[in-house]
């Protein structure tokens, strides 16, 4: 009897982007791991502290008055984050950006608010296969029983003025909702809104979550399953991107596109 791994966020992506990629990531998820270390990309590296600093922040973070302005200059959230680092700079300005988000919900009587209901969470929803993600930080908005899934996203090319990235993102944190919905991880909550946090382009961005994204994900899993289930075909996406994708030698240059399957 054939088992199928749980689809995760990150391969339902691939699977919207290029769905050979899905399909070698989904049988070699570990050579996948292995070329991410070996290739060492500073990207990936300085992403991933920002994400260990972000969670760690939260976690030791004390919440004081902040009814004034500050007199010296210096911001008392900047202490919880590393120093001395290449991305300093990424540092000073989420300290900065967190600061004044307290500073505002203090101000409005909403202090409590302040710290996250969940940061770093791993989902998993029973379905015909499946569906797990990792989910940076949910936060509760401030005087309703609403939440709002927060991402850290530190690459340039996550600018979402940009109406084909918005879609991405809607993509992406539809897979989450559907998971906490199921599996009513917060029964007492809806969750009506995401928030992308950039670092790098020192932005941050809300949008609302809507039915149809939803239904659309939904669509989406269930042709991937169909997929899955039938062997494909799982056609390539040939684009500029497939220079970075670890599996390029074997799917565009190789004769053998379909040695890889289920079973």
């Amino acid at each position: 009897m054939i088992e199928y791994k749980p689809i995760r966020k990150t391969a339902f992506m691939f699977y919207k982007n290029c769905p050979k990629q899905f399909w070698y990531f989904y049988n070699d998820e570990i050579a996948y791991k292995g070329y991410k270390e070996a290739s060492r990309d500073q990207a990936l590296v300085y992403g991933t502290a920002f994400h260990l600093a972000a969670d760690e922040f939260f976690k030791h973070v004390v919440l004081e008055p902040c009814d004034k302005p500050l007199d010296d200059g210096v911001n008392p959230f900047r202490k919880y984050l590393p120093i001395n680092t290449p991305i300093d700079k990424w540092y000073d300005w989420f300290a900065d950006y967190e600061y004044k988000r307290y500073e505002k919900l203090w101000k409005d009587g909403n202090a409590e608010y302040y710290k996250p209901i969940a940061t770093e969470l791993f989902v998993q929803m029973p379905d015909v296969i499946d569906r797990s993600g990792h989910i940076d930080r949910i936060d509760v908005i401030p005087g309703t029983q609403n939440l709002q899934i927060v991402e850290y996203k530190t690459g340039r090319s996550y600018n979402m003025d940009k109406e084909q990235v918005v879609t991405k993102m809607n993509a992406e944190i539809g897979f989450y909702v559907q998971i906490l919905n199921s599996i009513k991880q917060f029964p007492t909550y809806k969750i009506t809104e995401w928030k992308v946090i950039n670092p790098t382009l020192e932005k941050s961005w809300v949008n609302t979550i809507s039915p149809i994204t939803l239904r659309s994900v939904d669509q989406a899993y269930n042709a991937l399953i169909q997929e899955v289930f039938n062997k494909g075909p799982f056609e390539r996406n040939v684009t500029l991107l497939c220079r970075y994708c670890p599996y390029v030698s074997d799917c565009l240059y190789s004769n053998d596109y379909e040695k890889i399957v289920v079973d």
